[in-house]
């Protein structure tokens, strides 16, 4: 199984309409994707996504997403190699998340979005 690539950073926020204007009008970046409560720009050589969130969420500011094909194999293989932190796979139609937490409880995802 080869390693996860990082797809994009997710902002989380409560103020999705100012952070849509600051990083499309003030940075320059192209949106790529929105949907309820998320706006996907393209950042170069990544993502960078704004998660629309209150203070009820949990979330931390940051969550960094990795790329899995196979989100459930790529799971069984972080997991067999120590990551004890990932819950369990979640689907919505063919989107499939895992969610999970670093040494120090920065979050991170395994996602098969492209």
């Amino acid at each position: 199984m080869t390693m996860p690539t990082l797809r994009r950073a997710i902002i989380f926020t409560r103020d999705l309409a100012g952070m849509t204007r600051f990083y499309r009008d003030v940075i320059g970046l192209t949106v790529i994707e929105t949907s309820k409560g998320w706006v996907d720009f393209n950042a170069g050589g990544g993502r960078i996504a704004l998660h629309a969130t209150d203070a009820e969420m949990g979330e931390g500011p940051i969550k960094l997403a990795f790329f899995a094909e196979n989100v459930a194999a790529m799971r069984d293989t972080l997991v067999a190699r120590g990551a004890t932190s990932f819950g369990p796979v979640k689907s919505f139609g063919a989107l499939h998340l895992c969610d999970g937490f670093d040494p120090d409880g920065n979050a991170i995802q395994l996602s098969n979005r492209p």
